[in-house]
């Protein structure tokens, strides 16, 4: 049996992540002005076209732009297993705390396998290594979204589906709500600590946090940054932080990421819709899990995008 060893990833280990990653993208296609895609060699692709795919692991630039990101955060930890030397699996997770039902948690917001190391076990290797990191920092639980392809290997591991999560798009509208908006400037994730994150929350709110700081990919210059608000709300006893991202390819709609200090209510999601009302935005796009939906209270559409959260409590 082949010997699996688990470490932190370096940044020498970006050309290997790359690689594995890369294996994994069945086509690599251009997006054209019609919005339409047309298949495209790699090699034939930019930067940015690769990332449109592939994400910052798609070419080894931006991988490594990533993997120092991470590791400077401190609360980020990417992971690498390897067998006989050779990087075949990479996870990356973030240790945070929420308001419940996350707590003080360890969320795996990547973990990808190689597929000629498919077989070797390596998946469940860097799950054990997580799960010990996760007992000896003494977190609440592990957990992972969108993780229903690789639901027999979290089940296998002790993980249960815990949540429901949905796309959802609803209408900017201009209300009758009295609130503060001002731009944020410090983005120090301490500010949220033990927040809740009731929208825009994929993985958990401190990998969310990433998208919050300007100018992350000035490193890579084809990435022009979409129009982007970050704001520090207030309204009627409650605080909030919200990024409001142009969508790149519709400009009427904003996607919207929230931070909250207390549970979500009405007079807040007033104040969000209708900033995005005065700004001439049509439509606003968030994730939502169920346990989050009861708190919306207004008419909104499902998107294809639905993600399952499993944990395993430590």
């Amino acid at each position: 049996m082949s010997q699996i060893t688990v470490r932190q990833a370096t940044l020498a280990d970006a050309a290997s992540i790359t690689a594995l990653h890369n294996a994994n993208i069945p086509q690599w296609t251009r997006a054209l002005e019609d919005g339409t895609t047309e298949e495209a060699a790699y090699e034939e692709l930019t930067l940015y076209e690769r990332w449109r795919v592939g994400g910052p692991w798609a070419s080894v630039e931006m991988c490594a732009v990533h993997l120092a990101n991470l590791l400077r955060a401190g609360d980020g930890i990417p992971l690498v297993a390897e067998v006989e030397g050779q990087v075949g699996a990479e996870a990356e997770i973030f240790i945070w705390r929420e308001a419940e039902p996350f707590g003080h948690h360890v969320n795996i917001s990547k973990l990808t396998v190689h597929p000629d190391f498919a077989e070797l076990g390596l998946a469940s290797a860097l799950l054990a290594y997580i799960v010990n990191i996760g007992q000896a920092i003494h977190c609440k639980r592990i957990t992972v979204a969108d993780g229903e392809a690789d639901a027999a290997l979290y089940e296998h591991h002790h993980f249960s589906r815990a949540h429901q999560g949905q796309e959802l798009r609803f209408t900017a509208q201009a209300g009758r709500v009295f609130y503060q908006a001002s731009p944020l400037t410090h983005f120090d994730p301490a500010q949220i600590d033990g927040w809740h994150m009731p929208l825009g929350r994929y993985q958990s709110a401190r990998k969310e946090w990433e998208r919050m700081p300007p100018n992350f990919w000035n490193s890579v210059p084809q990435i022009v940054e979409v129009e982007s608000a970050r704001l520090h709300i207030t309204v009627t006893g409650h605080e909030a932080f919200a990024l409001m991202q142009q969508n790149r390819d519709v400009p009427e709609r904003v996607h919207l990421y929230l931070w909250t200090k207390r549970p979500l209510n009405s007079l807040l999601l007033m104040a969000v819709r209708d900033w995005a009302a005065q700004h001439d935005y049509r439509e606003i796009v968030t994730f939502v899990w169920d346990y989050v939906l009861p708190q919306l209270e207004l008419e909104t559409e499902q998107l294809p995008h639905t993600q399952y959260l499993y944990s395993r409590a430590l």
